[in-house]
C-alpha cells in the first residue's frame, strides 16, 4: 500500500492532506512541494528531495528520512516521533512547535533552523550540527547531544532534564532561563562558554556565586 513514486513527483504541488502512508519515496524529488496536513507515517523517504516543500501539520511517525533534503522546508507543527532522520540536511528550515520525540538525527545538519517550542525528547542528536538554531523552550529531556555542536544557538528557557551534553560545544549559545539541573556530563568550562543568567538552572555540581547582574564566579 502507499503512493506510487512517480505518482507522488507529478502531483507534489497538490499533496495537502494527501494519504501516502507506507509509501516507498526514496530518491523522490518533492522539492516545493505541498504536503500541508498529509500523512507520510512509516513512508520510506530515505535521500528524498523535500528542499523548500511544506509540510506544516503533517505526520512522519516512524518514517525513513535517512539523508534526506529537508533544506529551508516548513514543517511547522509536524509530528516526525520515532522517525529516522539521520544524516538529514534540515538547514534553515522552520520546525516550530514540531513533536521530534524520540528521532534519531545523529549526524544531522540542521543549522540556522527554527525549532522554538518543540518536542525533542528522549531524541538522539549525536554529532548534530545546530549551530545558529532556535529552539528557544523547547523541551530537550533525556536528549543525546554527544558531541554535537549548539554553537550560538538560542536555548532560551529550554529543558534538559537528563540531557546528555557530553563534549557537546555550547560556545556563545543562549542558555538563559534553561533547566540544567539534572543534565548529565556538563562541565563548568562548557558553562563558562555560554551566557547564562540569574534564572538559569545548574546542576548541584556546578556551583557559582554572582557577583553582579550579568557576572558570576565558580566556587
Amino acid at each position: 500500500m502507499g503512493f506510487d513514486k512517480q505518482k507522488a513527483e507529478d502531483s507534489k504541488k497538490i499533496l495537502q492532506n494527501a494519504d501516502l502512508k507506507n509509501s516507498q519515496l526514496q530518491e523522490a524529488d518533492l522539492s516545493e512541494g505541498i504536503l500541508i496536513d498529509a500523512c507520510l507515517d512509516e513512508s520510506d523517504l530515505s535521500e528524498a528531495d523535500l528542499c523548500g516543500a511544506d509540510l506544516s501539520g503533517a505526520t512522519l511517525k516512524n518514517a525513513r528520512l535517512h539523508r534526506t533534503v529537508l533544506f529551508r522546508c516548513r514543517a511547522k507543527d509536524a509530528d516526525f516521533s520515532d522517525a529516522i532522520l539521520t544524516q538529514a540536511n534540515l538547514v534553515e528550515a522552520n520546525l516550530s512547535a514540531t513533536n521530534f520525540s524520540r528521532v534519531n538525527l545523529k549526524e544531522s545538519n540542521i543549522e540556522g533552523a527554527n525549532l522554538t517550542n518543540s518536542c525533542l525528547q528522549d531524541a538522539n542528536l549525536s554529532e548534530v550540527n545546530l549551530t545558529g538554531a532556535f529552539l528557544a523552550n523547547s523541551s530537550l529531556a533525556r536528549v543525546d547531544l554527544t558531541n554535537s555542536e549548539l554553537i550560538a544557538a538560542d536555548l532560551v528557557g529550554c529543558d534538559f532534564s537528563g540531557a546528555n551534553l557530553s563534549n557537546t560545544y555550547l560556545n556563545h549559545a543562549d542558555l538563559s532561563g534553561a533547566n540544567l539541573k539534572s543534565a548529565q556530563n556538563l562541565t563548568s568550562d562548557q558553562v563558562e562558554t555560554a551566557f547564562i543568567n540569574k534564572e538559569t538552572q545548574l546542576p548541584d555540581s556546578i556551583r557559582i556565586i554572582w557577583t553582579s547582574k550579568t557576572e558570576y564566579e565558580f566556587e
